[in-house]
């Protein structure tokens, strides 16, 4: 069972002993000064109200770091009411069903803080694993851009 707390510097050191190459490439790399910088930032937006918000999530039976999800309230590239998830699961809970149930709290915590009316998961093309869950979760293909993240296939799903 897993479970979402705000982010807390204190993740740091446990998020970089779980980085493995797979979350290496799809993050800024790793690092501890730029790691524990991004943390303490985390931990200020949620201080701040802000509206990207950075959960822990949690094996609920060991208290052990799972991932990391993000949830950002109506960037720039997304409309109104609009709110974008993203996600980095350790190497140890990537099967098991803890990404999708990861993304299924998040549009859980919006839908019950009304916070937006639709999640945007924007996913590298070559990701075929999220695609995949994407279209099991119920989220729809709505479009696809290249910007400075690469290819991204978007999938839209209402709250």
């Amino acid at each position: 069972m897993i479970g979402l707390r705000p982010i807390e510097v204190a993740d740091a050191a446990a998020h970089l002993a779980a980085q493995d190459r797979e979350s290496v490439r799809r993050t800024a790399g790793p690092g501890i000064p730029n790691t524990v910088a991004e943390f303490e930032r985390c931990a200020a937006e949620w201080a701040a109200d802000g509206p990207r918000k950075t959960f822990a999530v949690v094996d609920v039976p060991s208290n052990a770091l799972a991932g990391t999800l993000d949830v950002t309230l109506e960037p720039e590239f997304l409309a109104k009411r609009q709110a974008d998830i993203r996600y980095g699961i350790h190497a140890p809970w990537r099967d098991n069903g803890v990404p999708g149930r990861t993304i299924v709290l998040a549009c859980r915590y919006l839908a019950r803080n009304d916070l937006a009316d639709e999640a945007v998961l924007r996913i590298d093309r070559d990701n075929t694993s999220d695609i995949a869950l994407a279209h099991q979760l119920g989220f729809h293909y709505h479009r696809s851009s290249i910007d400075s993240e690469g290819y991204l296939d978007w999938f839209i799903q209402a709250l």
